[in-house]
């Protein structure tokens, strides 16, 4: 599908430079479903849940591409997903059949029925709502965990032919988009409407906009539709038929405006966002490609050729992998792998395949590689530096690297000004205890941070030390070469457009840190940041007052997992706010993605101190610890040892990590 790039609209989204991303085939999963309806991952991407039209469902473990578990409901199946943190499968049916599946014990199954037949399906990012539009135009809200219906709104008379149904990245919104383009965005916990709107395509005067598709994902700003518009031209029809130009439109999240609109020459009929918050993957109806395009350049990606129709798409959460369902029941599944510029190879140094890194002790590495075609390539950089272009398009040059782990970025522009890039890791081995590093630049590694302090609250007393905690740590991370970012006393508008923000500036980042000192809640298992202008009496006011952490986390997942990204809460206060007895003290677990460190200064479910000085007790030994040229390990492990030690033990702080590799913020 060739792509025209008609217009582009931008608000406050950043489109950063994202990596080319390919689609490359793994192998084809036979099953004995047919039609598929349905397909959803687990968070870690070893299982995977197929459905099909005639109301079966298959679970495969994708480690051993086997089939675990088979199931059938009685009409054809509607959504599956995993929910409970891939401890539970749920398969919703047209008849409004419910089915949950343990996955550690597949025999222990439970069945319940909806009072009213689903034909849009989804959950919210927490995976506590099951959120449908019925077949009378009515939205409910179901709820998982006490298995009974939780709201229903009337949007008969608003949305004609409801086609798309999705979550915002915080699970604050709720969007039910129709045929026409009528948008309701309402708030799922008080069912109140945040705003209506009208999605239209509008580039010829008295057309009609219809939308085919539409899909959002849990770290994006951003929902896409595929839209048609269909219109008379000035020369009026030709063969009795209107014109019809098909667009695939991307809309911004918080404003409902227009971001980007690109031109494709097919209709789109199924569409799914990612990888990442700037990639989607569709296909048309009757065609038997699979498109991927990058919204941050307005092109065409990769494309792959199926051996029949698509039915179904779906990526995983890590975005490491697509699967595709086709009529006869077969599953084809892909990795969607980046750093994927063909005409780009590296020689030297040698890389560990599939990671695309090595290890080296010395200061310097020497780089050489070669283009496909050097003849077509104007300029070579490495790293921003002008590489030495040789014969036969090869190209070599050195590089300094600083401890830890370095990306490397190679960028090939040709005469017409047309670049590509191809990103690998090098790891600086250092032995601080024998001889410290001659380098002391930050600025080889983009560093981005987002630090919020919150004291003065409304509905509460003042904190004593989270402004200073907030102020100590950006006045830290900006001597380690950081661009801060820093809310004091942040409201709830002020805390959601800063976190939007970050996540539009660490798409493209070597390390990234979001800290926030202040109030933080546990409601049924998650954890809820407070703004200093809260109003809380219940646990329901949480909901609809606060600002999910899992919103930050889904924020960082889409970013570099290949870097570093850190959140750090300071958060474990005494609860003061009456919220019910389903709030804990302290926060509640939560599982880091991977490349991330999640640092609580204290462990789950306890309380930390607001200090007796200038800071609190966790963030104080927190900043000198940053200051110590030693392993980003050894910093929060240091740090929780001293807090212990002060504490005598009452507070001991905690830390889930995934990280990919080692990694220095100090190292002089």
């Amino acid at each position: 599908m060739r792509l025209l790039i008609l217009i582009a609209l931008f608000c406050h989204i950043h489109f950063s430079q994202a990596q080319k991303i390919s689609i490359s085939p793994v192998g084809r999963l036979e099953s004995d479903l047919s039609k598929i309806s349905s397909i959803a991952f687990s968070s870690d991407s070893e299982m995977m849940v197929a459905s099909d039209q005639k109301g079966k469902f298959q679970v495969w473990d994708l480690n051993a591409s086997k089939i675990v578990t088979t199931g059938n409901l009685s009409a054809g199946i509607v959504f599956v997903d995993f929910l409970r943190k891939d401890e539970e499968i749920l398969v919703v049916d047209k008849n409004g059949n419910l089915l949950f599946a343990d996955t550690k014990d597949y025999q222990n199954i439970r069945k319940i029925k909806l009072d009213d037949i689903p034909v849009l399906v989804t959950t919210d990012p927490e995976k506590q709502f099951l959120s449908y539009v019925n077949k009378d135009g009515v939205l409910k809200i179901f709820n998982l965990k006490a298995q009974m219906l939780q709201a229903s709104i009337d949007i008969n008379n608003r949305i004609q032919n409801a086609m798309y149904l999705g979550y915002d990245r915080f699970g604050q919104q709720l969007a039910v988009m129709g045929l026409n383009g009528n948008t309701i965005i309402c708030n799922p916990v008080n069912q109140k409407v945040i705003r209506e709107t009208v999605f239209r395509s509008d580039e010829f005067s008295g057309s009609a906009s219809v939308m085919h598709a539409g899909a959002s994902n849990k770290g994006s700003d951003l929902f896409v539709t595929g839209v048609q518009e269909v219109f008379i031209p000035k020369g009026g029809v030709q063969d009795g038929q209107p014109e019809r130009r098909n667009s695939i439109v991307a809309y911004d999240w918080d404003s409902s405006q227009e971001v980007k609109k690109i031109r494709v020459n097919n209709r789109v009929d199924r569409i799914v966002l990612g990888p990442g918050p700037s990639q989607i993957v569709c296909y048309t109806e009757k065609r038997f490609e699979l498109s991927l395009i990058d919204l941050t350049r307005g092109e065409l990606s990769s494309q792959v050729t199926l051996s029949e129709f698509p039915e179904a798409i779906q990526i995983s959460d890590d975005d490491n992998y697509l699967a595709s369902g086709d009529k006869k029941g077969t599953i084809h599944l892909f990795e969607l792998l980046p750093n994927s510029a063909p005409q780009i190879k590296i020689i030297k140094p040698s890389l560990n395949r599939g990671y695309s890194e090595t290890l080296i002790n010395n200061g310097t590495a020497d780089i050489e590689g070669v283009l496909s075609d050097g003849s077509k390539v104007k300029k070579v950089t490495i790293n921003g530096i002008e590489s030495e272009i040789l014969q036969n398009g090869k190209f070599k040059s050195s590089v300094e690297l600083i401890p830890g782990k370095n990306r490397v970025r190679v960028l090939a522009e040709d005469y017409q000004s047309n670049t590509s890039f191809k990103d690998f890791y090098i790891t600086r081995e250092v032995d601080f205890s024998s001889a410290k590093p001659k380098s002391s630049n930050y600025n080889t590694q983009k560093r981005v941070a987002l630090v919020i302090g919150n004291a003065d609250y409304s509905e509460a007393a003042a904190l004593n030390n989270t402004v200073n905690d907030a102020n100590a740590i950006s006045s830290t991370l900006k001597e380690l070469g950081f661009e801060v970012n820093t809310v004091l006393n942040g409201t709830y508008e002020d805390i959601k457009r800063a976190i939007y923000k970050y996540g539009s500036d660490i798409q493209d980042v070597d390390v990234s840190i979001f800290f926030y000192a202040g109030h933080g809640l546990e409601i049924d298992g998650i954890n809820y940041l407070v703004p200093v202008d809260a109003e809380i009496n219940s646990a329901l006011d949480v909901k609809l007052n606060t600002v999910p952490l899992t919103g930050v986390i889904n924020t960082v997942r889409y970013a570099n997992d290949d870097g570093l990204n850190m959140l750090i809460l300071d958060a474990c206060r005494n609860n003061p706010f009456p919220t019910g007895k389903r709030g804990g003290a302290g926060l509640a677990k939560e599982s880091a993605p991977s490349g991330t460190l999640i640092a609580y200064s204290t462990s789950p479910g306890n309380v930390a101190s607001d200090g007796t000085g200038e800071n609190g007790l966790y963030t104080g030994e927190l900043v000198k610890q940053l200051k110590v040229p030693q392993r980003i390990e050894d910093v929060f492990m240091q740090t929780r040892n001293r807090v212990e030690e002060i504490s005598n033990g009452t507070q001991r702080p905690w830390e889930e990590a995934r990280l990919r590799g080692i990694f220095y913020l100090k190292y002089e």
